[in-house]
């Protein structure tokens, strides 16, 4: 997966916890954004250039599959986090506006390498 800028929406109650994914991103020159549903991250997406969305596959209102629908065509990418037992697995689910779900779903140590590995190719990009 690629990604063209450094501005993340995470969607979903949850994630104002995450200060382990969260500082990491900050870290690697991502600036993090919140919004608590469906309806918040719409909005918040309007008003601000998103390039990379994290959402919870449960809402409060909804689906992270409902926002996917916005963002075909968008040049974004996106991944659902799906909660297990323990832990979670993260669903491929848009790569810079396509369509990507059906891709293997990433554990979270897989996914923190390959969030890195975004953050590596933005700062690759911008030199």
């Amino acid at each position: 997966m690629t990604l063209s800028g450094g501005n993340v929406m995470f969607v979903g109650p949850g994630f104002r916890g995450t200060r382990v994914l969260t500082g990491k991103l900050l870290q690697w020159g991502f600036q993090c954004h919140f919004a608590n549903g469906l309806l918040s991250a719409r909005e918040l997406f309007k008003t601000t250039e998103v390039n990379l969305i994290l959402s919870n596959v449960y809402l409060p209102d909804g689906t992270g599959f409902g926002l996917l629908a916005d963002l075909s065509g968008v040049p974004v990418t996106a991944f659902l986090c799906l909660p297990l037992e323990e832990g979670c697995l993260w669903l491929p689910a848009i790569d810079q506006g396509k369509v990507c779900l059906g891709l293997a779903a990433l554990r979270p140590a897989e996914f923190v390498s390959a969030l890195k590995q975004m953050s590596k190719f933005e700062a690759l990009a911008e030199n």
